[in-house]
């Protein structure tokens, strides 16, 4: 019996599911309410709108390249109000207008349109009038669809998931276009078929989940498709799903080394699901870690079923990566995935070679060399584990020397002699030594080997490539070497090298090159161990145009030409090979000129140019991908080319040379002349007689001009008497060398017209005349220079000829030039000639003479006439006289008296004397001398 408690749980249940059914009803009901309501107004809406045409056949669908017929058939309603009738009826495909050859007119409600359908998809064919000139109306239209009938399905397979899934895949064909579906059927027997419609996103495969699949039975499949335009069928595929199974890949659990061997490495695994009956075939491959090329152990190897194996001869101390996959052994079915990767290492081994090695050479003093030597690190297929140190024997060959060095370093510098050394050099991990690497270091003084042949360095895909031709004698290897160039010939940095084979003959330099360097490539030949000579190449392995371009300098500036000279960019800065150089130059306004210049040369002279103007001039520098611009140097030609102002200077300077050389030499040869003309002989006229002669009469002149005392002891002269005296009168003349003097004066030409001076002005108006020195019987120059001679000083209380109570000395201007001393001491000096006429005088002077004793009021013997002031009370009577050449009477001659007002109220006597004629044959120039203080001479300038 039901206990009251399950009964309560059951009556309630019961409520519960009646109050849920209820529930589903009400929605269900409202639904259809709805429905129903919706329906109606459709029909209402329907019955509103008036049709005015209607075209059949209705949505169509055509296929592709197939004919469309459609009629347009007018409402009689439409045609009676709107008066139009099928002929004003045509058809739109696309919004673009049918031609009308392609629709004809039925009657007066139908018009009929026929047309070739030539693409595919949905297109809106319409049916329009044209109610008037201005208004069209499209009274229906229809939907069209083109596409293309489906194909039969093609290729069927399928693949068997153990206890997954069996998946099914087909070729479908091209699109239809169309809506298309498709169904997978599966028929065991033909009461059991099964038929599966596959998502309208999938139509070329489908999958049965496990467990409806039947192993070990015989399965029909097929697939069919349809649409609008027809419907395909493929062909029946027959398969047992155990036959095209696709196992799983198997599981790698581990990869581990053998003891003691390092060439094998084990690999186990974990086999798939598959049936009791499924036995498994292998692949199994493996690839070092590093490397993306995969190796396989042979597959008759792992053909049976196994969960393990040994690999073989591999690389010590090396990471390999492990991939398995397996089949069904009878070859049926399908190859599983490759697993997941699984990685083993190898154990060391014994180095399989020495390091490579390599040395630098530098000379030192005292016959030593220091060695560098450098090796490099082997490959880890070389090391075979991991290297712990190395071992250097360096063995002098003549001493047999050996000296042993062990490092952890990658290189050692040692000091040697200069005799040949043989270098060995051994790797070590922790299974043993590598054999050892033999360099030998020849001796200083023995000649190098051949070097390689046609050195070429270039860039090539992104790489700096090195060629040679190998020597004629065979090699055990090559070495490269390479640094980068930072001036020229010369490499601060980092030396960089490598090994190669001795079967190549070119290689690419693996690392350290980098673009727009230049570096130094030297490439040794090795014959067994023993380098031969080297050979250099410079290269780049990507080229620029230079940083900077070059500095310009003016070596010479000329009139026409200039020479320029540059400076070599630096190495760092060429960024590439300079090619050429380019000099730009220009005047002004003008057109640029340039000219090119090969890169060996750092000058050129430029022609042809302008002088005295302002030129403009650049260097470029280039290489293969550009160049680059100095800085602008400006200059200016000069006015004059080099030799110009020599040519013009030269031969002036050599006319003006020959001038004053011919000139000198003329000036020697007429000496005489010039010493006449320029620089007479001028007496002193402190040494003159006329100190001596008395101011008396001519008695004094009869007792032969004796010597008399002076009149005034205290040295001052009161007065200056003239007298005159012809030379060929000797009577007056008491001395003998007095006469031979004035015989002496006869012999002398005189001037052809003379003039007289004296103290205070000319006598007798006579114009200049020349004069002539005791001294020098050669005419002298005429001259107009002005000479300052004696005038005397009285007091303003002297009368007529009497004693002054003092007497002052002046000079006066005039325009005759002072006379030289005469040319013996013990001579006296001539006066000055003057003449009241034609006739030539001569004159003595005599100090000390009484002014009442020479200046006389009688008138002169020979009718001259007497000078003197009218007024007899207040001034001095001076007694010009003249003596005829002819005349044997000595006759004198007062100099004539004026008076000029002085600062302190004295009056100024300026006295002109008078000469005497001496009879010479021809004219002579008179000088004046100066009557001064006893031995004392001053010529005056102008």
């Amino acid at each position: 019996m039901m206990s009251v408690r399950n009964k309560y749980w059951v009556k309630r249940n019961h409520r519960a599911a009646a109050r849920i059914m209820f529930l589903q009803w009400g929605w269900l009901t409202l639904i259809v309410h709805l429905y129903i309501q919706i329906s109606v107004c459709l029909r209402t809406v329907d019955s509103l709108i008036e049709r005015h045409a209607y075209i059949i056949p209705e949505s169509p669908v055509i296929a592709f390249g197939s004919q469309l017929e459609a009629s347009c058939i007018l409402n009689d309603s439409f045609v009676k109000k709107s008066k139009v009738d099928a002929n004003q009826v045509f058809w739109k495909l696309k919004e673009n207008k049918i031609p009308e050859k392609y629709y004809h007119t039925v009657n007066n409600t139908v018009s009929n349109v026929k047309l070739t359908i030539s693409s595919v998809g949905s297109a809106l064919l319409t049916c329009n009038v044209q109610l008037n000139e201005d208004q069209v109306s499209t009274v229906f239209g229809i939907q069209i669809r083109t596409g293309l009938p489906p194909e039969k399905p093609k290729n069927l397979s399928c693949i068997t998931y153990h206890e997954r899934n069996m998946t099914c895949s087909w070729n479908p064909g091209n699109n239809t276009c169309l809506p298309t579906s498709y169904q997978f059927k599966l028929s065991i027997a033909p009461d059991k078929l099964k038929s599966y419609q596959l998502p309208n996103n999938m139509n070329d495969s489908y999958t049965i989940f496990y467990p409806n699949i039947s192993y070990f039975v015989r399965n029909e499949i097929w697939v069919e498709v349809l649409n609008d335009l027809g419907r395909a069928k493929s062909d029946p595929l027959y398969l047992d799903p155990v036959d095209v199974i696709k196992p799983d890949p198997p599981k790698i659990t581990s990869v581990q080394h053998v003891i003691e061997i390092s060439t094998v490495l084990a690999v186990k695994w974990e086999n798939p699901s598959v049936p009791y009956t499924y036995q498994l075939k292998y692949n199994l491959r493996y690839r070092i870690v590093d490397s993306q090329e995969w190796m396989q152990v042979p597959p008759e190897d792992t053909k049976s079923h196994r969960a393990s194996f040994l690999v073989q001869n591999l690389k010590p101390f090396t990471d390999y990566a492990f991939a398995i996959r397996c089949k069904r052994n009878d070859e049926t079915g399908y190859w599983s995935d490759w697993s997941l990767e699984k990685i083993g290492k190898t154990l060391e081994a014994n180095p399989l070679r020495g390091p490579p090695i390599w040395r630098t050479v530098e000379n030192l003093e005292s016959s030593k060399r220091r060695i560098r030597i450098m090796w490099k690190e082997l490959a880890k297929s070389d090391a075979n584990g991991i290297i712990l140190k190395y071992q250097i024997t360096i063995t002098e060959k003549r001493s047999m020397k050996i000296e042993r060095i062990e490092t952890e370093k990658l290189e050692y510098s040692i000091t040697l002699s200069n005799e040949e050394y043989e270098i060995r050099l051994n790797a070590s991990n922790s299974a043993g030594d590598s054999p050892n690497e033999i360099l030998i270091l020849p001796a200083a003084r023995k000649s190098a080997l051949p070097p390689v042949q046609n050195l070429r360095a270039y860039p090539q895909d992104d790489q700096l490539l090195v060629e040679w031709k190998p020597p004629v004698p065979a090699v055990s290897s090559y070495v490269i070497e390479w640094c980068e160039e930072s001036s020229k010939d010369l490499c601060p940095g980092p030396l960089y090298w490598q090994r190669v084979q001795k079967t190549e003959s070119k290689a690419f330099l693996k690392d350290n090159v980098m673009p727009f360097k230049r570096y130094r490539i030297t490439t040794y030949p090795l014959y067994s161990g023993r380098p031969g000579a080297p050979l250099s190449k410079l290269a780049y392995l990507q080229q620029d145009r230079p940083e900077n371009g070059p500095i310009v300098h003016l070596k010479h500036v000329g009139k026409n030409e200039v020479e320029l000279m540059w400076n070599e960019i630096p190495v760092k800065e060429q960024r590439g090979f300079i090619t050429n150089y380019t000099i730009f130059y220009k005047s002004g306004n003008a057109n640029e000129t340039s000219i090119v210049v090969d890169a060996k040369y750092q000058e050129l002279e430029l022609n042809s140019l302008t002088g005295n103007t302002l030129y403009v001039v650049r260097v470029m520098a280039s290489t293969v991908k550009g160049g680059t611009n100095s800085s602008e140097v400006n200059f200016t030609t000069l006015n004059f080319a080099k030799g110009e102002i020599e040519a013009i200077v030269v031969p002036i300077c050599l006319s003006f040379l020959l001038i004053t050389v011919a000139t000198i030499l003329l000036c020697f040869n007429k000496r005489h002349l010039i010493k006449k003309y320029v620089w007479p002989n001028v007496p002193d006229p402190a040494n003159s007689r006329v100190v001596e002669w008395s101011p008396s009469t001519a008695n004094l002149i009869q007792n032969n001009l004796g010597a008399k005392e002076p009149m005034h002891p205290d040295g001052f002269i009161s007065d200056v008497t003239i007298i005159e005296a012809d030379v060929d009168d000797e009577k007056y003349l008491s001395n003998e060398d007095e006469i031979k003097q004035l015989t002496s004066l006869k012999k002398e030409k005189s001037t052809s017209e003379e003039h007289s001076s004296g103290i205070g002005g000319s006598s007798c108006m006579s114009s200049p005349r020349q004069s002539v020195s005791d001294s020098d019987s050669e005419p002298a120059q005429n001259t107009t220079s002005t000479v300052q001679y004696s005038t005397v000083l009285v007091n303003d209380t002297g009368y007529r000829c009497q004693q002054p109570s003092a007497q002052v000395f002046t000079r006066s201007e005039s325009t005759q030039p002072l006379l030289e001393n005469e040319e013996k001491a013990d001579e006296h000096a001539y006066g000055n000639f003057g003449s009241c006429s034609t006739g030539v005088k001569r004159q003595y002077f005599k100090q000390n003479a009484s002014i009442e004793e020479t200046c006389l009021s009688e008138p002169h013997p020979n009718g001259a006439e007497i000078l003197g002031d009218k007024n007899e009370d207040d001034s001095l009577r001076l007694n010009q006289m003249e003596v005829s050449d002819q005349s044997s009477d000595l006759e004198g001659c007062c100099p004539a008296v004026e008076e000029f007002p002085s600062s302190n109220d004295q009056t100024v006597v300026k006295l002109e004397f008078l000469g005497f004629s001496a009879g010479l044959e021809t004219d002579q120039q008179s000088y004046m001398p100066q009557a001064v203080k006893h031995n004392s001479y001053m010529p005056q300038s102008k």
